[in-house]
């Protein structure tokens, strides 16, 4: 059997295993130190095996530096012994790759980084010619979860040395125990390297298959009394049949013989083919900015056979009854559509526009794709580009997907809220890529044991209140820090009160206080009765063209700039502060955003965008309500369930402090706070009260700007306040003021 057409270059590559499978696997010494060599003896044994198992597979990095960082930090504290047989796994690995897959330099390099950071020899004669032939075509997750392949290599290593020498007789005579042997190590995202160790160890009894799907696909080449225990006895049975008419050594993906198990899905033209995305390149995998997908099964229906078959599809038929060729922009699949006679004004037909959309075009080879079926969840790599099945027409579109856990998935209550929330979308295809560290945390360890408490997302944690903070704001350090609480607490917070309590400036200097030191960011926006949710969140707005021409484009609003600001630095806080937020028409403006303030673990689909929202926890929104304008009882309940209130009240601490702490600060007399204590008293009600920051200037003691600010600030607040009431703004005056608290200032 052993190989796809007997290459005589390929054959190097078996040559360098037998003399591996005689010096190591049956003689337990090292294939690449000479025979004199001290430590040549001590490299195939339980003990260097124990000491790469505990530096490596058992102390998983789950740090963000590249796969060769970690692993150099791994085996520095390895022996020689255990460095070298790190090497020879490393070869074994390689060895497999066709060079179309992975060259002889970008194998070469990686082995000579290896053994330096082992102390170890690398591979010579034999062994590196081998090198530079190769076996078969890994599918993509061979290359992006290299170190689950070579942790399964270290786990082969262990139970291969610490066996008894009857034990490894048996698994170098039947490959059917070799086979129980390798199947029955623990790992994930592995099964490429076991089926690649299969062949690898017993080329003349398993195929040169290293695809779970292709080798699934063979068998159902099979007849009814050729189905075996398992996919590698049924295939040898299908061999043994097709032996007459292919003859002894044919390969199944000989042209002959393919196409009786893989016929081509897509019988349309080659110009309309599908062009597939290029092969993720091995020679730095870790670089890679990968994306990931959640992609919903018909409500999990699928998900068996997309498990069985290795892929994950759409279909969305009825909407788009043509090819779905790779390139087209979302205006010519429109197009496409409006000539098979679809009705494309639906909100329906948009959402599924997107959807498709993304699936034909977004998603890249080496991509992440999570899909679920009740609660058991699978993780996957994206391994092809799209192609159609078809009959007479196209029945689904579909990409291979490598599914790293198929058989051992994992459950719903494992899963980090963060992401179990994005999973409750109703969209077909949905992009997740800011979980992708919980994907990678799925594979990076050595167990898949759920965790007696679901992982939960760390809070962020608000700075709480400085006493510079509190000499700036000339608010109590208490106070402040219970602000602070509050806000993180519920993330929406709302001050009201009347004109000059300093709401907006307490606002922003909360906002810069959050931001000091940590990167954070805050944005400011005022509402008025004109303001929409498409000024605030996003909207269709006019964009040049190409030609010349005008056309509307989606531009986002302040809320979804800063919202994708937040998602990007999840730990620092960002603050949208909403001046006179109860100015505007606030159903209209907020829209279906109103849900999001509730419950922000939840996505919602967006009124313009065929894409899904949260809020992320890292932002907060301040809102000032000016309740001279409007009373706070005037804001409808949604608005007040969503939303802490908190008063600024002249009359009430901490703001009926702040002038005269401000007028104390600078030197002056206590006249102004004196004065604009007696106005307030007079007026009688907080919604009309006047705040201390109009009298909150260096020059108000200065002759005449007292009367000044009194005549053109305060006066006309209280003239349209009390306008047609028929009160006399008489006792309001400086002077009627001034007579009131002229004996405390007297005996002052």
């Amino acid at each position: 059997m052993k190989t796809r057409l007997h290459g005589k270059s390929v054959m190097l590559v078996y040559e360098a295993l037998d003399v591996f499978r005689e010096r190591s696997l049956r003689g337990l010494r090292s294939s690449f130190l000479r025979n004199d060599d001290p430590d040549a003896e001590g490299v195939w044994t339980a003990q260097a095996s124990a000491d790469l198992m505990r530096h490596f597979v058992e102390s998983p990095d789950e740090g963000d530096r590249s796969f060769l960082e970690k692993l150099e930090g791994q085996l520095s504290g390895v022996s020689r012994a255990a460095g070298q047989l790190f090497e020879e796994l490393a070869w074994l690995h390689f060895v497999i790759a066709a060079p179309d897959k992975q060259g002889y330099a970008s194998k070469r390099k990686l082995l000579d980084q290896i053994a330096g950071m082992g102390n170890a020899t690398g591979p010579s004669g034999i062994f590196d010619e081998a090198l530079h032939a190769g076996i078969a075509a890994p599918g993509t997750s061979f290359f992006t979860r290299r170190p689950n392949q070579l942790w399964l290599l270290v786990r082969f290593a262990a139970r291969w040395t610490s066996a008894t020498p009857a034990e490894r007789t048996r698994w170098l005579a039947d490959p059917a125990a070799f086979r129980e042997m390798v199947f029955a190590l623990d790992g994930v995202a592995d099964q490429t390297q076991r089926h690649a160790l299969l062949h690898l160890v017993h080329p003349d009894a398993f195929e040169d298959i290293v695809s779970q799907y292709h080798k699934h696909d063979l068998t159902t080449l099979a007849d009814p009394g050729e189905i075996g225990e398992n996919d590698d006895e049924t295939i040898a049975n299908v061999r043994a049949r097709l032996t007459g008419e292919h003859g002894n050594d044919f390969s199944f993906y000989s042209p002959g013989v393919r196409p009786l198990w893989q016929p081509a899905e897509q019988p349309a033209p080659p110009a309309e083919t599908p062009t597939v995305s290029p092969p993720v390149s091995p020679e730095d995998p870790e670089t890679i900015a990968r994306g990931a997908w959640f992609i919903r099964g018909a409500g999990g229906a699928k998900v068996p056979g997309w498990l069985e078959s290795g892929v994950c599809s759409i279909d969305f038929v009825g909407s788009f009854p043509f090819p779905l060729t790779p390139g087209l922009s979302r205006e010519e699949l429109r197009a496409l559509s409006e000539e098979a006679g679809v009705d494309t004004t639906t909100g329906s037909y948009n959402n599924e526009l997107g959807q498709v959309w993304r699936f034909v075009n977004k998603i890249e080879v080496g991509d992440y794709v999570v899909t679920v079926n009740g609660s058991d969840v699978y993780l996957g790599v994206v391994d092809s580009g799209p192609r159609d099945r078809a009959a007479r027409t196209r029945i689904e579109t579909v990409r291979s997907v490598e599914w790293l856990n198929a058989g051992r998935p994992i459950r719903r209550r494992a899963i980090a809220s963060t992401l179990l929330s994005k999973m409750k979308t109703l969209l077909t295809v949905s992009l997740i890529t800011a979980e992708i560290d919980e994907l990678e945390r799925w594979v990076a360890g050595h167990t898949w044991d759920e965790p007696t408490t679901p992982p939960t997302v760390r809070e962020l944690e608000l700075p709480r209140a400085t006493p510079q903070l509190e000499l700036d704001l000339l608010m109590p350090q208490s106070w402040l820090n219970e602000v602070i609480e509050l806000l993180e607490e519920k993330k929406q917070l709302v001050f009201y009160g009347p004109p000059g309590t300093g709401k907006t400036f307490l606002a922003q200097a909360l906002a810069d206080h959050f931001a000091a030191g940590s990167g954070g960011a805050s944005e400011l926006v005022q509402f008025h009765p004109s303001y929409t949710y498409e000024d605030f969140f996003e909207g269709y707005r006019p964009a040049p063209s190409a030609g010349g021409r005008v056309e509307f484009q989606i531009k986002p609003g302040p809320l979804r700039r800063i919202a994708e600001a937040a998602s990007a630095a999840p730990e620092t806080p960002h603050v949208l502060i909403i001046d006179e937020i109860n100015r505007a028409n606030l159903a209209k403006v907020f829209g279906e955003l109103y849900f999001l303030l509730e419950y922000r673990d939840r996505p919602i689909s967006l009124q313009y965008s065929d894409i899904e929202f949260t809020l992320p926890p890292n932002l907060f929104i301040i809102g000032t309500m000016n309740t001279a304008d409007r009373s706070i009882a005037l804001v409808d309940a949604a608005m007040r369930r969503r939303f802490y209130f908190l008063e600024m009240a002249p009359s009430a601490a901490p703001v009926s402090d702040v002038l005269s702490k401000w007028l104390s600060q600078h030197g002056m007399p206590d006249e102004p706070a004196l004065l604009l204590e007696e106005l307030n008293r007079r007026l009688g009600d907080p919604d009309a009260a006047i705040g201390p920051s109009y009298l909150m200037t260096k020059s108000v003691m200065q002759r005449g700007r007292l009367e000044r600010i009194w005549a053109h600030a305060i006066l006309p607040l209280l003239e349209e306040r009390f306008y047609g009431t028929g009160e006399d703004l008489q006792r309001y005056s400086l002077a009627s003021i001034r007579s009131a608290i002229a004996p405390s200032t007297n005996a002052d």
